[in-house]
């Protein structure tokens, strides 16, 4: 197992450890946000026949080649077809059938003249500019061929994607099954919220806000607690491991003779890939496997917390339901007040995101209350490993934990 590795180096340890091996079939009421695990074919073409792109009248090409504004060609009306219907109408010389957008090209016609350059009088129709071969027809098949592509394995399916399967014939797909995480406070002073809390403990906020990231992205969560000792770790883990896909521990990480969490995994035969990165907050964090499932040790104070989670826990729980390099959106903003890193470690700052002459400010959160600078925060600074100093006034980039700044007018 690596110790004090890079936080680079940890991401992508995490990243090529986890990969995403379950499945499931799921409608399009169902898909938005999941990632495809295969490549998805069309069914059908699209359109499915030769069809109009304009309201107006189908015709020959070749009737029309003498109109003009000054100078209209006179056709005989034969019928009309609106879209979504079969016909069997023909356009003969000297004919022109009404069609409405969308509408099956009728056998015979090889041009669509718009409304706006016609005038009807009783069954007569009066053309007042040419329609040349193809003019407003979209031809079958040029939005989607029967056999194409048109979504590969590992795309996200957005609701845009969603709307092109079924345009392609589909009504599902196979996507990434989402996994059922464990997430385990640890320790004697954790009181589950809600419940009477006794002088010196304190509720699980920790485990409390993981359920709520992990709600956000609609991941199923087993919430368990186990006290400090070595049998009530064991037991709790034994419990679990056969109902969910990955584990999340809170506390019981950092060394002192009452963290068990390492202890424990070691003595279930764990497979340990790192413990501890060069980033603070989370430094003490631990990752491995346990019976081939993941594991992620992160420590017990709030900040550390947190960060461990967002930063690589997270990451990783999305990369097992097929996200491949799992990331907050970064944006550009520019920098408020000055920051200041730690130099040998990365280094992550609180901060809020705003939107100032429709230009992006970061400022940093260094309020007297960690937690309420965590509860008040809308994205994260990241001073990188070697980085002292980020002044004010710089241009850097942004991880955004919230997008909706981005949409503030």
């Amino acid at each position: 197992m690596k110790k004090e590795i890079g936080f680079d180096e940890a991401q992508e340890l995490t990243f090529s450890s986890i990969v995403a091996r379950k499945t499931e079939t799921l409608g399009l009421d169902r898909l938005t946000d999941r990632v495809l695990a295969e490549d998805v074919v069309s069914s059908v073409d699209s359109p499915s026949v030769n069809a109009s792109l304009k309201d107006g009248y189908a015709v020959r090409s070749g009737d029309l080649q003498k109109a003009g504004p000054e100078s209209p060609v006179f056709l005989e009306m034969a019928g009309s077809i609106s879209a979504g219907a079969a016909t069997r109408l023909k356009v003969a010389a000297g004919r022109a059938i009404r069609i409405t957008t969308g509408a099956p090209i009728p056998q015979g016609a090889d041009a669509v003249l718009a409304e706006e350059f016609t005038r009807l009088a009783e069954n007569r129709l009066a053309c007042y500019n040419t329609a040349g071969p193809g003019r407003n027809i979209l031809q079958k098949g040029t939005d989607i061929q029967k056999g194409q592509a048109v979504a590969k394995k590992f795309d996200r399916a957005t609701p845009p994607l969603v709307g092109l399967l079924a345009t392609a014939g589909l009504d599902r797909a196979t996507v990434f099954k989402s996994p059922v995480v464990c997430v385990m406070a640890t320790g004697d002073e954790v009181v589950a919220p809600g419940k009477p809390l006794p002088e010196g403990k304190l509720y699980a906020s920790n485990i409390t806000e993981i359920c709520a990231w992990l709600t956000q992205h609609r991941i199923d969560s087993r919430v368990c607690f186990a006290r400090d000792t070595e049998e009530a770790v064991v037991s709790t883990i034994r419990e679990q491991i056969d109902h969910v896909d990955l584990f999340i521990s809170s506390g019981g990480i950092w060394g002192s003779e009452k963290d068990l969490m390492l202890k424990v995994l070691e003595s279930l035969d764990w497979k340990g890939i790192y413990h501890r990165v060069r980033m603070g907050p989370g430094k003490a964090i631990a990752f491995g496997f346990l019976e081939d499932k993941p594991f992620f040790c992160l420590p017990g104070g709030p900040p550390s917390n947190e960060m461990a989670f967002l930063q690589i826990a997270l990451p990783g729980v999305l990369k097992m339901r097929g996200h491949q390099r799992p990331r907050f959106p970064v944006v550009s903003a520019r920098l408020a007040e000055t920051v200041r890193g730690v130099g040998h470690w990365t280094q992550f700052v609180h901060a809020e995101v705003r939107k100032e002459e429709k230009a992006l400010v970061v400022v940093p959160l260094q309020q007297r209350s960690r937690l309420q600078s965590m509860a008040g925060k809308n994205a994260l600074i990241r001073i990188p490993e070697g980085t002292e100093v980020l002044d004010a006034g710089t241009l850097i980039e942004v991880q955004l934990l919230d997008t909706r700044v981005l949409r503030e007018e």
